[in-house]
């Protein structure tokens, strides 16, 4: 790593049981579960690759470093609200394990894994919130662990492990300043191609189309390009790029996401 990396020290909570009272009143439910061997597996294995493909991925610019693994032998007994009749485990359900491992290390980002069920109506994939006291100033990154099958079959299985992880990043840099005109939503890849050659993915596309396909090509089924883009300051407003029909990347504006300036906002490298 250079001494521009910015380093994010990780920590991984993996909770193998799940016996958790969720709802109130005529609507309260409980949901028990045990993490299998080869799910347990599986996700460790993911985690494995989370410090090198962040550091591959944003080109040297940042690094979860260490990611230290932990597996929570206590049961995940309680699920909050996260609106809408949806549940997470959240801050406040890992409290005991924050206490223990965040406000004595201090930590930069979190991501908890935990079995869930099939009737448990969930956030999302996943659901993140940025530092807090709450979290004793790490970001937060929930994922049941559920979707276990699909990584051996997902062409870049850690993505959806980055998405999260860069939620937290997102929080700390719009905390700094950084409005979308700089650093676009992460969850607007629709709108925005590479300044990369059109001969590297996502190919003059949209990321989205690139994800999903066209008619004219099939879905590639990464984000990879997109977060990696994101990471390296090398997005461009699909609009702005198509404005000049010579090149699909030559249009008006900034390249846009965290180019090395707007990581260095935050102060800290490794």
């Amino acid at each position: 790593m250079s001494l521009t990396t910015q380093v994010f020290r990780g920590l991984a909570l993996l909770y193998l049981v799940t016996n958790a009272r969720y709802g109130s009143g005529l609507g309260r439910r409980r949901v028990q579960r045990v993490m299998t061997r080869p799910e347990r597996e599986a996700v460790i294995a993911v985690l494995e690759r989370l410090p090198d493909t962040t550091l591959a991925w944003s080109d040297g610019l940042a690094a979860l470093d260490p990611l230290d693994i932990v597996e929570v032998r206590r049961p995940l007994a309680s699920l909050s609200s996260s609106g809408e009749g949806r549940w997470w485990a959240g801050p406040r359900d890992c409290r005991d394990e924050l206490v223990e491992h965040v406000s004595e290390h201090g930590y930069d980002a979190v991501i908890a894994l935990w079995p869930a069920a099939p009737d448990v109506p969930l956030c999302g994939w996943g659901c993140t919130v940025g530092p807090s006291d709450a979290t004793f100033g790490a970001g937060f990154s929930s994922i049941a662990s559920d979707h276990w099958p699909t990584l051996a079959t997902d062409p870049d299985p850690e993505q959806g492990y980055v998405h999260e992880w860069l939620h937290q990043v997102e929080s700390v840099y719009r905390q700094l300043g950084l409005g979308e005109g700089e650093l676009p939503s992460l969850h607007a890849a629709g709108d925005f191609t590479s300044t990369r050659s059109p001969a590297e993915p996502p190919f003059g596309q949209s990321y989205a189309d690139y994800h999903d396909g066209t008619a004219a090509r099939p879905g590639a089924r990464t984000w990879a390009p997109w977060y990696r883009d994101w990471m390296t300051g090398r997005l461009r407003r699909l609009d702005a790029a198509n404005a000049d029909p010579a090149s699909p990347v030559a249009g008006a504006g900034p390249a846009l996401g965290l180019t090395p300036e707007r990581w260095a906002l935050r102060g800290r490298s490794g």
